[in-house]
């Protein structure tokens, strides 16, 4: 199991912006060097001369995940919070008008939009609506900031997660959707998707299928496309560092490779 190296070194200090510009220029493929150059910039008082890549990416991840309340840090949480669960998930779900930052299916398909402390709520109120169009539960997680303006914006029907101190709290459970659009779920797929699991062209599908029946086949479409990589995710994450879990469920390359272990 990976450990949290920064909480391991209290002596190092950092303030939230020295974290937000390491954030911004960690990458999962940074080489040991640019790892290096990017803590040392922020970090004066520790060598890092004698840390291993690995060791580099660990202390980016542990300073991004317990000084910055980032988009990375939810995703992380999120994962973590279903583990135990049989589910298939995914990262940044195109749907007609937006893109989603967090999709669960468990017989339920389940929505999370994702709003930092340091992102805005603009566009919120329209991401929304087009959610509800499409699955049966959907949610908003934010930065503790964020809770009582969500709170104007959002129908009852959606739930809310807050992010405090590193951690999920469930502030009001969501409620069916009423509101899903067959012609909506429809158009987020691809033409060999619709024949292939609908069995016919999508100017049929309205005709031959009741919106039951559409909801139950275009969660088994998600499922199909999603599964692969978030098994892989579910499989490897224990060598994966939770800033890098989206990075790993998009190319499912052995974690080793990444990080210069041998």
């Amino acid at each position: 199991m990976i450990s949290n190296s920064f909480n391991q070194n209290s002596n190092y200090r950092m303030n939230a912006n020295a974290a937000m510009e390491i954030a911004r220029s960690y990458s999962v493929l940074s080489s040991k060097k640019m790892l290096n150059d990017i803590l040392s910039s922020v970090i004066k008082d520790i060598d890092l001369s004698n840390y291993s890549k690995f060791e580099l990416h660990k202390l980016c991840n542990s300073i991004i995940l317990s000084k910055y309340s980032s988009e990375q840090l939810i995703k992380s949480l999120l994962v973590d919070y279903f583990k135990d669960e049989r589910v298939i998930a995914a990262f940044e779900i195109r749907t007609n008008e937006s893109r989603l930052d967090f999709l669960r299916i468990n017989g339920y398909s389940i929505s999370y939009e994702i709003k930092s402390e340091v992102d805005n709520l603009a566009k919120l109120e329209k991401q929304v609506l087009n959610y509800s169009e499409l699955f049966e539960f959907n949610n908003v997680v934010v930065g503790k900031k964020h809770l009582a303006k969500v709170r104007d914006v959002l129908s009852s029907e959606y739930g809310i997660f807050i992010e405090e101190n590193g951690k999920l709290f469930e502030k009001r459970k969501a409620k069916k959707n009423r509101n899903i659009s067959s012609e909506r779920q429809l158009k987020i797929f691809t033409k060999k998707e619709i024949n292939k699991f609908y069995k016919t062209d999508i100017k049929n599908v309205l005709n031959l299928f009741s919106p039951k029946e559409i909801n139950s086949i275009f969660k088994e479409v998600l499922k199909s496309r999603y599964s692969t990589k978030w098994s892989f995710l579910c499989q490897n994450k224990q060598d994966i560092l939770p800033i890098d879990y989206q990075y790993f469920y998009n190319h499912n390359i052995t974690p080793n490779l990444i990080y210069g272990i041998r």
